[in-house]
């Protein structure tokens, strides 16, 4: 035990504010410790870089950031600063450094700030939840969330009385034993929620079960909680639960029928420019505490009060502002003050010593209740996956999601501390075993998910592009839309190719709201061959459960559905993947592995504007325009709109025209002109640009009898343009010319001369490939936008005179991609990697 000699004077001061070290004799450190304002401040900052610096150091382990709280609880408990002992020389007793910094007297400040970040969280997340989502699927979440409620909230109740439990003194057995099963029962939904969000495994089909019935589980805990407490009470009160009861009833009325309809009227008086002001938002803040307080006042905990309000609250723009305000401040600053809280005075070492009449191997038995209701959720998620043909795998991840600690444990510990149900003991193991039950969830979790992986058969996917497709087979697309205005243009490219067997699926990427998980919305039946739900982040929900109002996608499937009407060769199905910026890239990826596509078609980042202009509508588009092209698992093509593929089936003609320099990228644009040629309609010119034949044989005679890699891809050019011309040779509406140029002037020189005529040009992203790159090596040092390559990028300057659709195609070819593209994709793989994912997992 560590003593330090001082002169501290234990005696807390009640004074505010201190008068200054500077007008006294001298500096005196323990000033700082006498008085409210600068012992909290020091308090806030103590417990705030603990739990800070614990979370740093679980980071590479990937757990949820509860478990760093609940780490740097025990840490600030007198666990281990309540062994180090200061003495000063004015006080004959040494003063424990748990004593020293968290005062008996000041420590109600830290429980006001908990609990002030308590009301709010348990605001934020019932202002979150989508009870659309809930209604869609009630026949899998009411059953799975009743079954690992209810069933371990028994198993708890059975296990008291078998093992023997007692409750502490100042508490009744069947108080003791419902509060304790409550605790050991109740899933913990936004802990959860960040959890599926962050593991890196399949979690469609379990994402769609576990968090749909982890909230439900929460609502009916909230209710079943507060019931039970109105009703276990002293004997002289009978009629108190009765009005408790219906007080509750009338708070919840006035939420849902008062004030609810309250702010959707303020909602329609906001401007359109500003739909969410900071008055609008200050309101809704501002009924929370009256909220929590009419909660309390009716008997129940404020909490309860805090979640009616924020299940009232009408969703759309207003929660998504005020999840962006609060959500970081009441996370970060406010609620670890809640955790700390729930471990004040509680000595986790003490739990392993008897004390006062305990019953021998006291913290033995509460541990085997502990077990007993592990065991209990597990065996519940088991028992009802057969109703929904789940895999054993997937149910034991169900079990293992719902055994996740959140906020309502640490809510019922605060309860049973208060009511005195609860003990130091009992405290110190529930603590304990809240770290160790989550802390084993994610390894499990993905050692059950990473065994199915193993398990499973990998679908037959070997169409990657259109060279191993071949020219009339069924063409698979992945058509990407960011907004509405793309939707249009998509369709008009696509419905250059529906003269054939096409199957589309459309992606609508939208970018999440707040800090909820990403989602995967279903919007109609699709293939039955396909593997949507087995996406690696996401949760997958049905049509009817689309969040309507917070991402509208109805016009772009009406778009979608219009374009499969008018033609008879088109299966499309609609999907919405809501999403951070940084995920789209991987949810496109496993989207098109998952349908096999064969192509994967995405809107260029600028779109044109009324005067003729391309201008950055989204810039966060290119980003994931990037990530797409570095770790597609096929072809990909890019379309710069310029407003010539809207309106397509108005005009009589398409001209198309392909700018063919060799290699893969271009090779891949010539198959897919080729399909566009069978459409009636379409005129189709192919220009080759070709190596200065001095030039070629200069080339030809330094390497006598050596097969280069150019001339090997020059000749795989030579017999694809020779199948080219023998297949089109007597199709009228087909032209192909070849073009001899020295050097990439001549290159950019005769692109100008072809003026505009056409309206659209295909272009290969790495013209030129090994065969022709001198003609092109030039042109990428002035390159802006390299996910256009050279000649793309050459097509969409301002530079060049004519305002036409370009489509820039790359090619997949396995592992074998270009060194660019490896550069352009080494930041962004580097972080993939961190985080445990990699394209060979997918």
């Amino acid at each position: 035990m560590a003593i330090l000699n001082t002169m501290y004077n234990p005696q807390y001061d009640d004074n505010i504010l201190m008068d200054g070290s500077w007008r006294k004799n001298g500096i005196d450190i323990f000033d700082l410790f006498r008085h409210k304002f600068t012992l909290i401040i020091i308090q806030n900052l103590l417990i705030l870089i603990t739990t800070r610096s614990v979370a740093f150091l679980l980071k590479p382990f990937r757990q949820p950031r509860i478990l760093s709280e609940l780490i740097g609880a025990i840490l600030l408990s007198p666990t281990i600063i309540g062994r180090l002992a200061f003495r000063s020389a004015s006080a004959p007793t040494a003063k424990t450094l748990y004593d020293f910094i968290f005062p008996e007297m000041s420590f109600a400040m830290v429980e006001i700030f908990g609990f002030l970040g308590l009301i709010y969280y348990v605001f934020l997340v019932a202002m979150r939840l989508d009870t659309t989502v809930v209604r869609e699927m009630y026949r899998k979440v009411f059953p799975v969330a009743a079954a690992t409620v209810v069933l371990p909230l028994l198993a708890v109740v059975v296990a008291v009385v078998i093992f023997r439990l007692p409750a502490p003194s100042h508490a009744e057995q069947t108080t003791f034993a419902l509060v304790l099963g409550f605790a050991l029962s109740v899933p913990a939904f936004p802990v959860m929620a960040r959890l599926l969000a962050e593991v890196k495994v399949p979690m469609g089909e379990v994402g769609q079960v576990v968090l749909p019935a982890a909230v439900v589980g929460d609502v009916l805990s909230w209710i079943a909680l507060a019931v039970c407490f109105a009703f276990v009470g002293p004997s002289d009160e009978a009629l108190a639960p009765l009005w408790m009861v219906l007080a509750g009833a009338c708070l919840v009325a006035v939420c849902v029928w008062m004030i609810r309809p309250l702010l959707v009227w303020l909602g329609r008086k906001t401007s359109a420019a500003d739909p969410v002001n900071i008055e609008f938002m200050g309101l809704v803040v501002a009924l929370v505490p009256p909220a929590a307080l009419s909660a309390a006042a009716i008997g129940f905990h404020p909490a309860l009060g805090a979640l009616v309000l924020g299940l009232a609250v009408p969703k759309g723009p207003l929660t998504a502002a005020l999840t962006q305000r609060l959500e970081n401040y009441v996370v970060i600053a406010l609620l670890p003050f809640t955790i700390i809280s729930t471990a004040h005075a509680t000595d986790v070492m003490a739990i392993v010593t008897r004390q006062g009449d305990e019953p021998e191997n006291y913290a033995l038995r509460l541990a085997g209740v502990m077990l007993v209701a592990t065991l209990a959720k597990l065996a519940a998620a088991v028992a009802v996956s057969p109703l929904f043909s789940l895999s054993r795998t997937e149910s034991l991840s169900i079990g293992v999601l719902m055994n996740t600690i959140g906020p309502m444990e640490i809510i019922i510990l605060n309860i049973g501390k208060d009511r005195k149900i609860f003990n130091a003991k009992i405290r110190g193991v529930l603590l304990v075993a809240s770290v160790i039950s989550t802390a084993m969830v994610r390894p499990i979790l993905t050692a059950l998910e990473g065994r199915k992986l193993r398990r499973l058969p990998a679908p037959a996917y070997k169409k990657r592009n259109l060279q191993l497709s071949g020219l009339e087979s069924d063409l698979r697309v992945v058509a990407c839309v960011h907004t509405i205005r793309n939707a249009p243009s998509i369709t008009g490219l696509l419905h250059l190719a529906d003269h054939f067997p096409l199957s589309v699926c459309a992606v609508h990427l939208a970018h999440i709201t707040g800090p909820a998980p990403p989602m995967l919305i279903v919007h109609d039946s699709v293939d039955c061959n396909c593997t949507f739900p087995t996406l690696d982040d996401v949760s997958t929900v049905t049509s009817s459960a689309a969040p309507d109002h917070k991402v509208d996608s109805q016009p772009i499937i009406s778009a979608f559905e219009r374009f499969q009407r008018r033609s008879t060769n088109v299966e499309v199905s609609s999907l919405t993947a809501v999403s951070e910026y940084f995920t789209m890239p991987d949810q496109v990826c496993s989207i098109a592995e998952g349908y096999r596509a064969t192509l994967i078609v995405v809107p260029f980042h600028r779109l044109l504007t009324v005067d003729g202009e391309m201008e950055d509508i989204n810039p966060y588009a290119r980003a994931v325009n990037k990530g797409i092209l570095a770790d597609a698992p096929c072809s990909v093509a890019i379309l710069v709109d310029r407003g010539h593929l809207v309106g397509h089936e108005s005009k009589l003609a398409s001209h198309v025209a392909l700018l063919f320099f060799g290699g893969p990228d271009d090779r891949e644009a010539l198959l897919c002109a080729s399909r566009f040629a069978k459409r009636p309609g379409v005129h189709l010119t192919v220009v080759r640009f070709v190596v200065n034949d001095k030039q070629s044989h200069a080339a030809a005679s330094a390497m006598p009898g050596i097969l280069s890699g150019a001339r090997v891809e020059g000749r795989i050019d030579d017999e694809y343009v020779r199948e080219f011309r023998w297949q089109f040779a007597s199709h009228a509406a087909v032209t192909y010319t070849e073009r001899a140029v020295e050097d990439c002037e001549g290159v950019v020189a005769a692109i100008r001369e072809m003026g505009g005529e056409h309206n659209m040009y295909m272009v290969g992203r790495a013209a030129g490939g090994e065969s022709a790159a001198e003609l092109v090596e030039g042109l990428w040092n002035f390159v802006e936008l390299r996910e256009l390559g050279p000649i793309g990028d050459l097509l969409v300057s301002a530079e060049f005179s004519a305002a036409a659709s370009v489509l820039v195609v790359q090619q997949y070819v396995g592992e074998h991609q270009s060194v660019r593209d490896m550069d352009e994709g080494s930041s962004r793989r580097k972080r993939l990697r961190m985080s445990g994912y990699s394209s060979k997992h997918r």
